[in-house]
Parts: C-alpha cells; sequence; structure tokens
C-alpha cells in the first residue's frame, strides 16, 4: 500500500491496533464495504452503491483528492465529461440519501458489524469508523459538524453515533408500537364502538390522502361487486357464511381486487382503501382547486352455459353521474382463469386508467372549468405535460417544464413529477424543442428518471422514464432491463407496453416489439403519435414499403420531429425522393441538431449499429449534411 493510501486511512479513522498490516486495514473495511453492498438498504439503489464503492476504493488508493462532486458524477453515476456539479444538484442529492441508506443499515442488520463507514455532512469522502460494541452509549448530545467540501476529513465520534442508533431502534420500536396500536383499534371498533374510536382511527388515516389530495390526483373507489345467478354451493364448500353463496360470489370478489389491484398501479389515479378513507371533496368550489373522485362499481352475472357478464358503472362522485358503463360478455372460465381475467382487466383499464382514458378525461374537464391546469396543483402540471405530448407546441413543453420543477422543488417526493420531467427533457434531443444551454438533456433527464425510481421503486412510468433516457444515452441492455422491470411493474398499462415495444424494434428485436405495438394498437385504438413513428420505423426495416407508407399517413403535422424522420425514411422506401427531401428539410428546421450534429443523432435514434448505418445512407441520399471528416471517412 502507498504513503498515501495509508495517510488517508488514518485520517479517514480506521486507526489500526498494534503490530496490524497497512494491507489488513484495506482488507477490513473493503470487507465493511461488501457488508454494506450486500445489505437491503443498497442492493435495490445501483447509483447509491456505485457511489459508495467509488468512495471507498478511492480512499483506499490514496486519491482522497479525486472525490469531488464532478468525478463522482462522471466516474460514479455515468455522467458525461461535461457535467456542471453547479447546476445539476444530483451528486448532493444522492450523496444525502446515502447517509440516510447508511445509518438505517447500521441501525439495523448492520448493528453488530466492527467498521462503520459513514460520509460526513459537508464532505464526500468516507469515514471508516471502529465500533466497541460492548460500550455503553452516551446520553451526551450529538454534536453538528459542518465542513466544506475542500476541507479534510474528521472523525466521527464513536459513542455520539451508537447513541444515534439507539435513539433510531427506539424510534422505530415505537413507531410500530403506534401501528399495532392502530390495527389493533381498527379491528375492535367494528364491534365495541362504531362511533366513537373509529372517528378517531379514520382521522389518522386521512394523514397520508391530504397530501395526494394536495396533489390533485384523481381519486378511486372501487365498491364490492355484485353478483348474479349461479349454482348455489353445497354447505362444505361455504365457511363462515350465513347465507347462500355461488361460484359466481367468488368470481365477482376476484375480479374486483384484480380490478383494485390494476389501478392502484397507475401513478395518475389514487385508489382508496374503502369510502371511509375518501377526505372531503371540493368539486369545483370557488377558490379551491377542483377534486376528481369517481366510484366503481360492478355486477357479474352468470349464465347457465357457464359463462360470465360484467356489467361496469363509473360514477362521478362530485356530481353523481354515471360517466361510464359498459358490460362485458361471454367471459368463459374455462382454460387459464388467470389468463383471461388479466386479459378482461388490461381491457377495463384501458378504457378508464389510461392518460386518455375517461378517468383523466373528465378530471381535465373539470380542471379547466375550474381555471385550468395551472391552478390544479403538481396535477395540473401533469396534464400540461400530457398536452404538450398532444400538441408539441414548443410554448406547451416550457409551461409544463416549468411548472414541474416548481412542483418539484415544492414536494422532492413528487416522484411522477420527476419522471415527466424526464421525459421533457428527452424531448429537447427528439424534438428539439426549448433547448437549456445550462446542463445537457440527457444527464437533466437521467438524474430525474433516477430520482423517480428511487422515490417510487414500483412505479411503471419511472421505470419506463429510465428506459427511454437509457436508450437515447445508447445503453442497449440497461434500456432492455428497465422496459422489461416497467412491464412486470404494471402489465395492464398500454401506453408503458407500445413504448417499451418501439423501443425494441428500433434496437432489432422487430417480432418481439412488433406484437406488442399491435396488442397496444388492438387495445386503444387512439394511440400517441409515437406508436405510428415506430409502426414506420417497423416496415423501414422490413422493407414493406405500403405498411411504412400507410403508417406515415397516421403521423401528425410538421411538429413532430420524429414523425418528419419517419415520414422521410418511408417515402424514401417507397421511392418518393422528393416528398422524402422536403420531410428532411422540415425536420432539420424543427429540430436543427439533424443539420449541425446528424451523426449524433442518428447514433441517439438508433442505437443498434446495425441500423444507424442503414438509416444514415438513406439520408446521406437525401441530402442529409454532413460534416467534413465524416463523408470524407465514408
Amino acid at each position: 500500500m502507498s504513503d498515501s493510501a495509508s495517510a488517508d486511512l488514518t485520517e479517514a479513522g480506521l486507526v489500526p491496533p498494534e503490530g496490524t498490516s497497512e494491507d489488513a486495514r484495506a482488507d477490513s473495511a473493503r470487507r465493511a464495504l461488501a457488508r454494506v453492498l450486500e445489505s437491503e438498504e443498497l442492493r435495490s439503489s445501483p447509483q447509491l452503491s456505485n457511489i459508495l464503492r467509488f468512495i471507498v476504493e478511492a480512499t483506499l488508493e490514496g486519491r482522497r483528492e479525486a472525490i469531488k462532486g464532478y468525478t463522482i458524477a462522471v466516474e460514479a453515476l455515468g455522467r458525461d465529461a461535461s457535467f456542471d456539479p453547479q447546476a445539476d444538484p444530483i451528486v448532493r442529492v444522492e450523496a444525502t440519501r446515502l447517509r440516510r441508506a447508511l445509518e438505517r443499515y447500521y441501525a439495523g442488520a448492520g448493528a453488530a458489524d466492527e467498521i462503520e463507514i459513514a460520509v460526513p455532512r459537508g464532505s464526500y469522502v468516507p469515514q471508516f469508523v471502529p465500533r466497541r460494541l460492548g460500550e455503553p452509549a452516551s446520553e451526551a448530545p450529538v454534536p453538528e459538524a459542518t465542513i466544506p467540501e475542500a476541507a479534510g476529513t474528521i472523525v466521527l465520534p464513536e459513542r455520539p453515533v451508537r447513541r444515534r442508533l439507539r435513539l433510531g431502534r427506539v424510534t422505530m420500536i415505537a413507531a410500530l408500537a403506534l401501528l399495532l396500536l392502530m390495527v389493533v383499534a381498527s379491528v375492535t371498533v367494528e364491534v365495541m364502538d362504531p362511533g366513537g374510536l373509529r372517528a378517531l382511527v379514520a382521522g389518522a388515516m386521512l394523514k397520508p390522502l391530504d397530501r395526494s389530495n394536495r396533489l390533485g390526483i384523481p381519486m378511486v373507489e372501487v365498491r364490492t361487486f355484485d353478483s348474479t345467478g349461479g349454482t348455489p354451493l353445497p354447505p362444505s364448500e361455504v365457511t363462515g357464511a350465513a347465507h347462500a353463496v355461488t361460484a359466481g360470489d367468488f368470481a365477482a370478489r376476484a375480479i374486483e381486487v384484480r380490478i383494485r389491484d390494476a389501478l392502484a398501479r397507475f401513478d395518475l389515479l389514487d385508489v382508496l382503501a374503502s369510502p371511509d378513507a375518501r377526505p372531503a371533496l371540493h368539486c369545483g368550489a370557488e377558490g379551491v382547486s377542483p377534486d376528481s373522485a369517481f366510484a366503481l362499481a360492478g355486477l357479474v352475472e352468470n349464465h347457465d352455459d357457464g359463462s360470465l357478464s360484467l356489467l361496469l358503472r363509473l360514477s362521478d362522485l362530485c356530481d353523481g353521474t354515471i360517466v361510464w358503463s359498459h358490460e362485458f360478455d361471454d367471459i368463459r372460465r374455462g382454460g387459464d382463469t388467470g389468463i383471461a381475467e388479466a386479459s378482461l382487466v388490461r381491457d377495463i383499464m384501458a378504457a378508464i386508467a389510461e392518460p386518455y382514458g375517461i378517468i383523466q378525461a373528465r378530471a381535465r374537464a373539470r380542471v379547466i372549468a375550474a381555471g385550468g391546469p395551472g391552478k390544479a396543483g403538481p396535477y395540473g402540471c401533469a396534464l400540461m405535460a400530457y398536452s404538450y405530448w398532444r400538441s408539441y407546441l414548443p410554448a406547451d413543453h416550457e409551461r409544463a417544464h416549468r411548472c414541474l420543477e416548481q412542483a418539484v422543488a415544492a414536494d422532492g417526493s413528487f416522484a411522477l413529477g420527476y419522471a415527466l420531467l424526464a421525459e421533457l427533457s428527452l424531448d429537447e434531443v427528439r424534438n428539439g424543442v426549448s433547448p437549456q444551454a445550462a446542463t445537457p438533456a440527457l444527464n437533466r433527464a437521467l438524474a430525474a428518471a433516477e430520482q423517480a425510481v428511487e422515490l417510487a421503486p414500483t412505479s411503471a412510468y419511472a421505470r419506463r422514464a429510465l428506459m427511454d433516457v437509457r436508450f437515447f444515452r445508447g445503453e442497449r441492455g440497461a434500456a432492455i432491463s428497465a422496459g422489461e422491470t416497467a412491464l412486470s411493474l404494471n402489465p395492464y398499462d398500454i401506453d408503458v407496453l407500445a413504448d417499451v415495444g418501439g423501443r425494441l424494434i428500433v434496437l432489432g428485436e422487430l417480432e418481439r416489439g412488433e406484437a406488442m405495438l399491435a396488442s397496444a394498437a388492438q387495445a386503444v385504438p387512439g394511440m400517441p403519435p409515437s406508436v405510428d413513428y415506430h409502426r414506420v420505423i417497423a416496415a423501414y426495416l422490413r422493407g414493406d414499403a405500403r405498411a411504412a407508407s400507410t403508417a406515415a399517413d397516421q403521423l401528425m403535422g410538421d411538429g413532430y420531429a420524429p414523425g418528419l424522420l419517419a415520414r422521410a425514411l418511408a417515402d424514401q422506401l417507397a421511392g418518393e425522393t422528393e416528398a422524402a427531401r422536403a420531410d428532411l428539410r422540415k425536420l432539420i428546421e424543427t429540430a436543427p441538431a439533424w443539420g449541425s450534429e446528424p451523426d449524433m443523432m442518428i447514433a441517439r435514434f438508433f442505437p443498434n449499429p446495425d441500423v444507424a448505418r442503414r438509416v444514415r445512407a438513406d439520408l446521406v441520399q437525401l441530402g442529409l449534411p454532413l460534416p467534413k471528416s465524416s463523408a470524407s471517412a465514408n
């Protein structure tokens, strides 16, 4: 080990017992690192693991001076060399999250570890704190240490560290006791006190919903499904029921549970656990952002031939009207019941839960009637983003981007806001809209998408945003992995299915991607323009000029840059050279980077090298301007 590495270990607090070699000290630190990286707190967060691994190894190698915000961003988080730590706070944000993760680990699974790795506030340089577990904890107050990044490191006092751990365990035990008390109370009040303690429990349940209500996201209550018809079950198959039960009752319950579960997977919806949990509604009251709340009721009818019919009614709880009703006929129980039910639920979600489904359409109408998205809080910002993805007008992009930045600044836990910001930042690349010179768009998009995933690891939309960012960064494996995770988190979201299918097409998995697009188009005929774009690209790659032209005809006007690119390729494939050149000229006008940095844009849109070469050759034939060095090389 070098002298500088040895000195760094000493300054980092890892003072060896007499006779301990420097290599042994480093081995101890690496074993401590390995234990943390294998923990639940770090295992599910690749970016936190990368940061911790980098700063520890840099310290062990005697490179403490390299542990700065810029080097962490570039070497640990994969940011571009143009990263500006003053403009992009990602390292500061992740360092704060890393400190919390380490505190949780050493308060729980790592309580018996001999060495604690700590990252002091104000510094990214780690400390290795030997822990004397048998020593009683000090009751002295914990001093707060604040040091600038450029300064050296400090040795954390051992006793205050254990004091914090002890307080953390006490707090956790108290929280668990309170939770147990609430559960017991909620069970007991049904029998003993239906009007007294019940109100207190309901009041406690309203607290998390207050935040959701402030976000303004539509709320949905799934009511108990009724059942009619069917053969009564024999008494031997009925447990704990005081009335006749049929097989249809169990079918109704199964469908109800599946629908409630599916609705809960959509980020733009809050599913109420029960009618008692619904907060007071402000349905368009003057001066108050309007709430949108709905109730979904169902009736399962059992037929003599063994089939089922499902009648669904969606009611607006603000005005009491039925806003959607649909009957699903000839549902068969034979074969794989789970697959049949999943297909049924996906069709229902396509009608009511998608961003352009009935619930969001109704909520948008109420927001507009109350003064517009600008007065609807964070949910209004989300509506602005989706409005932009229908119009692709630069003014709509700027308005949505500004609104979402303010929303996440006010509420750092707004995961959907970060995911939407990631997609809007990507549009600076794919659609040439509202470029911001301060920080590269892909850097901002990656930071926002990773933050969304960290805040909401079960959000399919957050994973979809991460997939899109990885795709445009040319990271094929990471993009496919994020897309598959998004599908597993919400297999009912047609929008996610279509986007993943489109990415697979461009990445070379043509057959699988087209099957996903076809499935999405069958469930929801009116899909966003990106679906038609990918349909054109799929037909172009197959050499099917007629299919490419047909899909290109569905693309919107001249403001959608990917649509212009797809139309140019479709026209070129069909031999309509003049039309293709006109589309290429419009593409460069809409997204100037296609004229100034054509190779970079081709690589962004087509990470598969074989596909990129084919697209490049066709665009060059149409007159795509290339830098002299690129032209001479080809």
